[in-house]
């Protein structure tokens, strides 16, 4: 059995790589929040539009929103992202105009609303955990720091997290990437509460060209993080040589 002090030099290190990595997305996340995740730059990209005037007609609900433009589409996107970083109160009265002076029509049924909310929820949860990690890192720098522990290296890191990473993968694929997709969606939405729709039934999953968008903004943060975390390792890196030059 191993010892534990040299079970714990590699605790501290996965650990440490993975709280710094749940505060890079976290930081992440919040820049590309205020770009409204890149909808402008995905929207032409991922031909938003022609899905739109494809599949706003087959919707049974809401009627003439492929009449709608790019900025509405635009405006639309970035009010559903304020609310749902404001805990969703007001999904319900996010309404869409028509070019030809009809009345405004709102977006959202009242079971995209409850998705949506409760997408508000996991992400207010999501907020609590990346503080909770920003403030394990900072611990981390300080216990280093005190012990005069040199900080892990780029390459020590990135084989914690492959490591933890190649777990989770291998569970998956032995569990089921389908079965594990449908379990934690109903893991962690409440019961009854829908969250799969068809564009048949969503201006929402019509608007975001579900879940193709969702595909592209995950790998905008991913990378964003990645810079974030590298930017952030290579800073501490330096103010620790610094430190050893005194």
């Amino acid at each position: 059995m191993a010892k534990f002090s040299q079970i714990t030099p590699k605790f501290n290190l996965i650990f440490f790589s993975l709280s710094l990595f749940i505060s890079s997305v976290f930081v992440s996340w919040v820049i590309l929040a205020q770009v409204n995740f890149g909808y402008s730059v995905l929207y032409p990209t991922m031909n938003i539009d022609q899905h739109i005037t494809k599949y706003g007609p087959q919707n049974r609900y809401r009627r003439g929103f492929e009449l709608t433009d790019k900025a509405e589409h635009k405006r639309l996107f970035a009010t559903i992202v304020d609310e749902i970083h404001n805990d969703g109160a007001n999904l319900a009265k996010i309404v869409y105009r028509l070019p030809n002076s009809e009345p405004v029509r709102t977006l959202l049924r009242k079971p995209e609303v409850v998705h949506l909310q409760d997408v508000a929820h996991l992400i207010n949860q999501f907020y609590v955990v990346a503080i909770i990690a920003i403030v394990i890192t900072l611990i981390y720098v300080g216990y280093f720091n005190f012990r005069k522990i040199p900080l892990p290296s780029i390459k020590q890191q990135a084989i914690g997290i492959i490591s933890f990473c190649g777990v989770c993968t291998l569970l998956i694929l032995l569990i089921g990437p389908v079965k594990v997709f449908y379990a934690l969606h109903e893991w962690i939405f409440p019961d009854n509460h829908q969250w799969f729709f068809y564009y048949q039934e969503s201006l929402m999953t019509i608007l975001m060209k579900a879940p193709d968008l969702f595909g592209a903004i995950t790998a905008f943060i991913a990378i964003l993080a990645i810079a974030i975390y590298l930017g952030a390792n290579r800073l501490l890196h330096l103010i620790e040589y610094k430190k050893s030059k005194k």
